[in-house]
């Protein structure tokens, strides 16, 4: 059985970077099992995933992201939401797409949830033509303003991303960081590919692998698929229908009941007539 997956962070501050290891095998796995997505839609379904799910990075106690893809061309929906504890959910609609795009035109909105406040943070991306690997970096750029670089594993399911620390003078001392980020990763590139291929889950082999490189492990959390979906959630969903347009827009007129399913967990509920009539 797969341990659960988990997000490793590191620092290198002698040449300014922080690095989030994502080892998502176990997540992938759950994934693979509860949407019905294949082929080359679920290999780009595998690679969003690997690629948006280290931004869990940014978050503080208490603050959720969401990320939601609309594609026009190719067409497809992506919904990525996950929290600061580690955990997510995800779909991709239509469950029949079947491709991996080259290149993606649409919207991205990217919708950060603050403990304490009514309303989110919210930020449009307009993706014109955008290659699918670097729709994640553009975000990075465009909404948290860093400097970042996506590498996702092409033998494993693994990822790494890679953002260049700012220059600061604190106490008089100053840094003078050279490498820019292309030059950081090739300087790691040999390396990190060797944990890919090996495809290890054990953290007894993760970390020591980067703290070889020179870099000062910063802690790990788990990811893990948790849907927050509940029948009560359904039932009020199905009932602002209802008051909106009536029973008759939900029930069939012979049917006493009906079956509801979450989009992100695949789980059912029953719900009667008698329920809402009263």
């Amino acid at each position: 059985m797969l341990p659960e997956s988990r997000l490793y962070s590191f620092i290198d501050q002698k040449e300014g970077f922080t690095l989030h290891f994502l080892e998502g095998q176990k997540l992938i796995n759950d994934l693979a099992i509860i949407h019905e997505v294949i082929g080359a839609g679920f290999q780009y379904f595998r690679d969003a995933i690997l690629s948006f799910q280290p931004m869990i990075s940014f978050l503080k106690p208490g603050e959720g992201l969401g990320v939601y893809v609309d594609s026009e061309e190719p067409y497809f929906r992506l919904k990525i939401e996950m929290s600061d504890q580690g955990q997510m959910r995800t779909l991709l609609l239509p469950e029949q797409f079947n491709e991996f795009p080259k290149a993606i035109t649409g919207k991205c909105r990217i919708v950060k949830l603050l403990p304490g406040e009514l309303h989110p943070y919210t930020s449009i991306i307009n993706l014109d033509q955008i290659d699918a690997h670097a729709m994640v970096n553009k975000i990075l750029s465009d909404s948290y303003q860093v400097k970042s670089a996506i590498h996702v594993s092409g033998e494993s399911d693994q990822s790494i991303m890679l953002m260049k620390l700012p220059e600061i003078n604190v106490n008089k001392v100053e840094t003078n960081y050279t490498m820019n980020i292309d030059q950081y990763w090739k300087s790691i590139q040999e390396k990190v590919e060797d944990l890919f291929k090996k495809g290890t889950t054990e953290q007894s082999d993760i970390q020591p692998h980067f703290e070889n490189l020179g870099l000062t492990f910063l802690g790990s959390k788990q990811v893990s698929f948790k849907c927050t979906c509940s029948r009560q959630r359904m039932f009020e969903g199905v009932r602002s229908i209802i008051w909106a347009s009536g029973i008759d827009a939900v029930f069939a007129p012979d049917e006493s009941s009906i079956e509801t399913k979450c989009d992100y967990c695949k789980t059912s509920y029953l719900m009667t007539r008698e329920e809402f009539s009263n």
